[in-house]
């Protein structure tokens, strides 16, 4: 097991820095003053030299954290995954005050590796979905997902058939690397009240030509909702969320939730990455996926006087907590000049956004994940690296942050 917990040091620099653009007071418009108060716990090691976190919670109170390490010797590795992904595993059973390692059985090689699609089926069953899927040809994708009927104890893997008609393969991304799929499983599955499965993926059409800003081999994404009508052994597409040209890369990394309850009770809020230095957009649907509305970007109102701020980001994820307010997360890219993770809250479904609150400041890949452990009671996770951004010292921490209202 491994448990630490970090001191809340700041450098000179970083206060420096941190004066020089502090956090606004966010929600302190004229109608609304901070209508939440938000306690965030201190700092502890999740897992040592791993970055671009992904966590899943169960109904039983497991807490399940993917992350990446370096691969020994990635130049030479020819296996079906990402040659600089080595996927790493950590449980924790008792709220995320310990972790123990797990590790998938020999035969499984590298076990599941992730980009946050996973579910627990109201079964009890747990999905996960590998981040690539091989191109079959003929508009078909394989790829494997793994099923857990024990808290991810144990995992078996299984086969899937994604259509997606006009989907490219081989895609370029934005480190250089071309990625064996025309398709990306990202953040989201979902149950639908019949037992469908709902995914949010994002890939390149064959129309889809615009270069991103900084590598024209990465055309720009769009963002994609396919549909399963047997647990996800199939899946069809189903609608395109949003397409590019938009910002640096298009629409790309979506994460979708479903809301529970209140006026937009089952409506999609879908939030997107267009960028590195450029803001989150948002789309919603109302049936199911079929249609969406515009995307737009989201901002909220940070002074008194009624001034509004862009909210940037890469890879944002999203909930419903179970008062029916939304939380999203999400982290700055070191070209953005800003380096830090934040949440930001919506008290209204999606329509406005309030109280943008950074909980760390020191460079990072800004990857994160956050769930709700228990009412009231947010844990995330996101990664840091020392001194440089492609620092071989690197970690994954976590934070505990209690939100109540005024």
């Amino acid at each position: 097991m491994m448990t630490a917990a970090q001191p809340q040091t700041l450098s000179i620099a970083c206060l420096l820095a941190f004066l020089a653009h502090p956090t606004p007071a966010a929600g302190a418009g004229k109608t609304a003053q901070k209508p939440l108060e938000i306690l965030v716990g201190p700092q502890t090691v999740v897992m040592e030299d791993a970055i671009f976190p992904y966590m899943t919670t169960t109904r039983e109170g497991t807490i399940i954290v993917v992350g990446t390490v370096l691969r020994p010797n990635s130049e030479s590795y020819n296996g079906p995954n990402y040659p600089r992904d080595l996927p790493r595993t950590v449980r924790s059973t008792d709220g995320a005050k310990n972790w123990e390692l797990w590790s998938p059985t020999e035969e499984q090689g590298d076990g599941p590796i992730i980009s946050g699609c996973t579910l627990q089926l109201r079964s009890g069953r747990i999905l996960i979905f590998d981040y690539y899927s091989k191109f079959m040809g003929d508009s078909r994708f394989q790829g494997q997902v793994w099923h857990s009927d024990d808290q991810w104890q144990t995992v078996t893997p299984s086969p899937y058939i994604a259509h997606v008609p006009r989907a490219k393969p081989n895609l370029g991304d934005d480190r250089g690397d071309t990625v064996p799929t025309g398709i990306l499983w990202h953040r989201t599955i979902l149950e639908l009240p019949n037992g469908d499965l709902l995914a949010g993926i994002y890939g390149v059409f064959k129309e889809d030509d615009t270069p991103s800003q900084y590598k024209p081999s990465m055309k720009q994404f769009r963002a994609l909702l396919l549909r399963s009508t047997d647990v996800g052994k199939n899946w069809s597409y189903v609608s395109t969320i949003a397409a590019g040209p938009m910002g640096q890369e298009g629409f790309n990394e979506p994460v979708i939730v479903r809301l529970s309850q209140g006026r937009h009770e089952g409506r999609l809020v879908c939030l997107m990455r267009t960028g590195r230095e450029n803001p989150i957009y948002q789309a919603h649907s109302d049936d199911e996926g079929a249609t969406w509305s515009q995307a737009q970007p989201l901002r909220w109102q940070y002074s008194r006087w009624g001034k509004w701020r862009d909210i940037v980001g890469v890879d944002p994820d999203l909930i419903e907590m179970h008062d029916g307010n939304l939380v999203a997360s999400f982290g700055h890219k070191p070209d953005f000049e800003d380096d830090g993770i934040f949440v930001a809250f919506s008290l209204d479904q999606g329509h406005s956004w309030t109280q943008v609150t950074r909980l760390a400041m020191d460079i990072t890949g800004a990857y994160t994940t956050v769930r709700e452990i228990s009412p009231g009671k947010l844990f995330i996770v996101y990664d840091k690296r020392d001194d440089y951004y492609t620092s071989p010292s690197r970690r994954i921490y976590g934070r505990i942050i209690e939100v109540k209202r005024r």
